[in-house]
Order: structure tokens, then C-alpha cells, then sequence
């Protein structure tokens, strides 16, 4: 029986398709401490991990899919699952649980895969469950405490209805090294 479509898949890929996959997403370079300088993205792609609520601003999500068959990678990074062949591109397949601290837990074939576009590379961050698209509110983004350790890999922390979600900055929080894997796999071809 397939599997109903939810609304974040439909507007990711729909994003996808009208920005096409090699746009990359204009964000924020560097961690500030001033709430004014954040600059909000309209919408976010929200997942949860371990019961948080997470989310990426969505014009760099490029698609979800469920999970998928990993090709392993000789690497030391535990969160490099290993590489997917996804219509032809290789595509770095990482664990975004164990990327923020959190302890692995193993996959079903239920469990959600968000391509990202970040560098001019896409890769998979595999996440406990996708929950929705949603609109941010303007202005309503604030700087991550220094005191909690991702701090530097997100753009902000926001309070919408369904609690506090916390917007990563995929620039930062995808290792150069899962990027090079799927370089050096791709050049092999």
C-alpha cells in the first residue's frame, strides 16, 4: 500500500522543482549573539529528533523520501551512514541524531530521509519523523543560548504553537568530510 504524501514532502518538493537542485540558499555565515541581526526565514521543513522539534529553512530542502539502501564508506565520522545513488547523483547519507549529540537508534522502512541542498552538494540526513511545513513568524527568531552545544550550527531558536523549534544552519552542521565522500565516490565512476 503506498504511503501518504504528507504536506512538507508536497512543498519540498514542490520548492525543489522551482528552485531547482544546484540553487543554493543565501543564510547566514557566522553565529551572532544580537537577535536584530538574525534574519528569519519565511518557512521551515520541521522533523523531530528525540522529541525535539527541529527544522530547516525550507528553500534548502530538496526533497523526503523514506529510507533508503546506504552503499557503507571507509570513514571515521560516525554519523556518515554512507552514500545513496539518487537518480544518478551520489548523495552522502548522514544521521542527523548522532550529528547533534544524540545516540543512534536504528531505522525502519518508515524512517524519513531529508535531502538538503548545502555547498553545492545535496545530502540525506536521516531524522526520527517529519512533521510539517510551517510559516515562521517574522521577527520571532532568536539567537541560540552559548550555553547549549549546537549553538553554532543553528541560526536561531523560534517559539510557534507546536513549541520550540530549533532552525539548524545547514552550512555549518554538515561535516566537510561527508561532502568529500561523496566527491571522491562520484569521481570513481
Amino acid at each position: 500500500m503506498p504511503r501518504k504524501t504528507t504536506k512538507a514532502e508536497k512543498s519540498a518538493v514542490t520548492t525543489a522543482e522551482a528552485s531547482g537542485t544546484e540553487e543554493m540558499a543565501a543564510l547566514p555565515s557566522e553565529s551572532t549573539a544580537d537577535a536584530s541581526d538574525l534574519v528569519c526565514p519565511a518557512q521551515a521543513v520541521t522533523f523531530r529528533l528525540n522529541g525535539q522539534l527541529y527544522g530547516l529553512p525550507l528553500d534548502v530542502v530538496q526533497e523526503i523520501q523514506q529510507l533508503a539502501e546506504f552503499t557503507p564508506v571507509p570513514d571515521d565520522a560516525p554519523a556518515l551512514l554512507g552514500l545513496i545513488d539518487v537518480r544518478g547523483v551520489v548523495v552522502p547519507a548522514i544521521d542527523l541524531r548522532v550529528l547533534v549529540g544524540l545516540e543512534p537508534r536504528p531505522f525502519t522502512l518508515e524512517t524519513p530521509m531529508v535531502f538538503c541542498r548545502v555547498r553545492g552538494h545535496v545530502v540525506c540526513l536521516v531524522v526520527d519523523a517529519v512533521e510539517d511545513v510551517i510559516d515562521l513568524p517574522e521577527g520571532g527568531l532568536q539567537a541560540p543560548s552559548g550555553l547549549y552545544g549546537l549553538a553554532d550550527r543553528m541560526l536561531g531558536m523560534c517559539r510557534i504553537p507546536e513549541g520550540l523549534v530549533l532552525l539548524l544552519d545547514i552550512d555549518r552542521l554538515v561535516p566537510d568530510a561527508a561532502l568529500a565522500a561523496a566527491d571522491a565516490s562520484a569521481g570513481g565512476r
